[in-house]
């Protein structure tokens, strides 16, 4: 079983329509983490996407003058019925966890395991669900691996919840040399993708080979809000 996630990072309508559109093509559900209003996402299919919240509070360590709440409630009024956070960097606290509980959200997506098999979601002190993810796009160079591989074999039978963000598989990025040189450009999907990678196996090109894996060999791509909602639902017996 899989999960594929994106967080969408702020990009550019015609980035997160590039990625958006190979879920379509090879008919694979997606969890989207949202950081801004999308006509996109508006529209998005919902039997395929599910979107979730992305809120950025690092502006809260550099003393910025907004608040966890005025953060938490700007995003959900632009995706009222978003069940699902994870924290743009993974930032979290007891006392963000609580402000996330307070406002119903069922699960979070904020603990990161890479390339650890075995995953499972468990349930936190606030009620609220956490299902970790093993696998993110940028994580992968960082370690220094090649795009040839995830290094997870998405055909067993346990949990794999995998993260891309869409101007990784628009640039086909490969190395953090790439995005660097793109990222003064990252608003504009026609100047970005004068700097695509053409030259080696990249982002988009393991998102592909990914989602053509599951399509063709009968693997179960899930939505985050299902696997929680089972999740509490084997809980109860």
């Amino acid at each position: 079983m899989i999960s594929f996630t994106i967080d969408i990072d702020w990009a550019p309508e015609e980035v997160i329509e590039d990625t958006l559109s190979l879920f379509e093509k090879y008919k694979v559900k997606c969890t989207i983490f949202s950081t801004h209003y999308s006509k996109v996402l508006e529209v998005s299919d919902k039997n395929l996407f599910e979107i979730g919240i992305h809120p950025n509070f690092n502006t809260i360590l550099s003393g910025g003058a907004r608040t966890i709440d005025n953060i938490l409630d700007e995003l959900l009024f632009i995706h009222p019925n978003a069940r699902g956070i994870r924290s743009h960097s993974m930032l979290q606290s007891t006392m963000f966890l609580q402000k996330f509980a307070e406002r119903k959200l069922l699960y979070d997506a904020n603990h990161f395991l890479p390339y650890q098999t075995g995953i499972k979601p468990f349930k936190l002190w606030t009620g609220m669900v956490r299902i970790p993810y093993n696998w993110e796009d940028d994580i992968h160079w960082m370690y220094g691996y090649s795009f040839d591989s995830c290094k997870l074999d998405i055909e067993d039978k346990g949990l794999n919840v995998i993260n891309f963000h869409p101007v990784h598989i628009f640039l086909n990025s490969e190395s953090s040399e790439r995005y660097t040189k793109a990222k003064p450009y990252y608003n504009y999907a026609d100047k970005l993708i004068k700097f695509r990678n053409t030259e080696t196996m990249g982002t988009r090109d393991l998102f592909i080979s990914l989602l053509e894996k599951v399509s063709s060999n009968g693997v179960t791509s899930k939505k985050l809000l299902d696997v929680a909602n089972e999740y509490i639902a084997g809980e109860k017996g």
